[in-house]
């Protein structure tokens, strides 16, 4: 059948579908499950709150497989307002040289804007190489073109909205950003039962929260076991990576 083929059932019908296996794309590290977000020293993780250009740089600077990180590690840059002082975007040079995260029409990075979520899921498109062709079935894409659907496999987009809206000019909070990266990185934990006791915990991420396992998965550094070929329930925690020496 084709995606737009409408099939009226009026008896027992068996239906059989061919799937294609979805892995993490080739710039990324889906090996390791190290934390690559981190809390604030007032014990909250601030899910609702925006992510700002610069933080998703740096987030997935830390994501990058170790090889490719190192290949374009660089401190210069063609963007005039990014300081080579300013930690925060010191990761923005190897992701532009990647073209993963590029400036604005102004030749600007603007590290301290927020980002939009079609320019979120934009990024995560150009890590895509499946070669599957990025469908969407958004009521509200249509008008942004290639910025959202291009981005990629919808597997990769966050739920949306109940009124299957994607919302495309809305900025994107850090809820909605982790959710999308994890499954760009195929770390999907099914259930609480896929946690460990011992785990970092935050003060405004629950467990009747919709980002709650989301929130865990990344900010935790685990090992892990794949679950019934999609989800994965975590065995031991690790220590996060110390980042710092990027600073």
């Amino acid at each position: 059948m084709d995606e737009d083929e409408t099939l009226r059932v009026t008896s027992s019908v068996t239906l059989f579908a061919g799937w294609t296996e979805t892995s993490v794309p080739g710039m990324l590290n889906g090996d390791d499950h190290y934390a690559y977000i981190q809390g604030y020293s007032d014990g909250s993780v601030r899910p609702n709150a925006n992510i700002t250009r610069a933080q998703v740089a740096t987030i997935f600077f830390r994501l990058l497989d170790e090889n490719v990180r190192d290949d374009n590690l660089t401190t210069s840059n063609a963007f005039p307002d990014v300081n080579e002082d300013y930690w925060p975007t010191r990761p923005s040079p190897p992701s532009a040289r990647l073209g993963v995260i590029n400036g604005r029409n102004s030749g600007l990075f603007d590290p301290d804007a927020n980002i939009t979520r079609a320019e979120f899921a934009a990024i995560c498109a150009r890590f895509d190489d499946s070669g599957v062709a990025g469908v969407t079935t958004f009521t509200d894409t249509a008008d942004t073109g290639r910025r959202t659907r291009s981005a990629a496999p919808r597997r990769w987009l966050d739920p949306g909205y109940s009124d299957d809206s994607f919302r495309p000019d809305q900025y994107i909070s850090r809820a909605q950003a982790v959710t999308m990266i994890n499954r760009v990185l195929c770390r999907l934990p099914e259930d609480t039962d896929d946690l460990l006791s011992g785990m970092n915990t935050w003060t405004d991420c629950h467990e009747s929260d919709w980002f709650y396992l989301a929130i865990q998965e990344a900010t935790n550094s685990h090992d892990f076991v794949t679950k019934d070929r999609v989800y994965e329930s975590w065995t031991d925690l690790n220590r996060a990576p110390d980042w710092s020496r990027y600073e």
